[in-house]
C-alpha cells in the first residue's frame, strides 16, 4: 500500500486488526498491534471489544501481547 503512497489510516489498521483477531491470527495482530502503536493510532470499539473476547478465552494471547510492548 504504501509503496504506492497510499498510506493505512486507523479505519484500514482496524479493518485488519478485526480480520486477524476472527481468524485467531494472533502473533500478526501482535505485529500490527505494535505498529499502530508506533503511528498513534488506536482501537476502535469493536477491535477493543474482540480483542477482549479473544483474551478471555485463551489467557496467552495477553502474555503474548505484553511481551511484544517490553
Amino acid at each position: 500500500m504504501e509503496d504506492n503512497s497510499c498510506f493505512p489510516n486507523n479505519a484500514t489498521y482496524n479493518a485488519i486488526m478485526q480480520g486477524f483477531l476472527r481468524c485467531s491470527k494472533i502473533s500478526e495482530m501482535a505485529f500490527f498491534m505494535m505498529e499502530m502503536d508506533g503511528k498513534d493510532f488506536s482501537f476502535d470499539a469493536t477491535t477493543a471489544g474482540l480483542l477482549d473476547d479473544v483474551i478471555k478465552e485463551n489467557r496467552f494471547v495477553l502474555d503474548m501481547i505484553s511481551e511484544c510492548f517490553n
